[in-house]
């Protein structure tokens, strides 16, 4: 129950960190996706039910801060979640290469998904503007993602302690 609690006030802060500190650090350039990444690993290691809420907070949050077409990162990150979920039950998901490859894929797949609104609703082709940057954004992404990994598993490790202490004390 306190996960579902805490679950607002973490998504806001991690998109706050990736949209403002990120920016000033990678100069705004290329930000490495952490949104992005916590949705492939919420896909790989939680239930569906934690992993989906934690998908549509995150996408509800990206809209509300940086979305142009309403919905558009809620689809997406739910769909993310979905593609990872399903492949957590056919692959052994605890490989370093493997993290690297399925993320720089996702983060692809997201910026594809950007070129197709662009191309559908816009009919402007922003494919030679924004290719460059995404293959850097999602190799950088996918580089992180072991480490981003296992920053996650260490928070949810903590968040668990922290709940089953909260709930033992009621």
């Amino acid at each position: 129950m306190i996960y579902y609690l805490m679950l607002p006030v973490v998504s806001l802060l991690l998109l706050t960190i990736q949209i403002t500190v990120f920016d000033i650090v990678f100069l705004g350039k290329v930000t490495p996706e952490i949104a992005v990444a916590l949705v492939i690993y919420a896909g790989l290691y939680l239930g569906v039910a934690r992993g989906g809420a934690l998908s549509l907070v995150l996408g509800f949050f990206m809209d509300s801060m940086v979305g142009v077409v309403p919905g558009f990162f809620v689809f997406t990150y739910l769909l993310i979640f979905l593609i990872s979920h399903i492949v957590s039950f056919r692959i052994y998901a605890g490989g370093m290469i493997f993290a690297v490859c399925f993320t720089l894929a996702c983060v692809l797949l997201e910026k594809s998904l950007i070129l197709v609104v662009y191309k559908t609703l816009y009919g402007v082709n922003v494919l030679s503007d924004i290719l460059p940057v995404s293959l850097i954004q999602a190799a950088v992404t996918g580089a992180l993602a072991p480490i981003l990994f296992a920053l996650f598993r260490r928070l949810e490790g903590v968040l668990s302690v922290w709940e089953s202490r909260v709930s033992s004390q009621l």
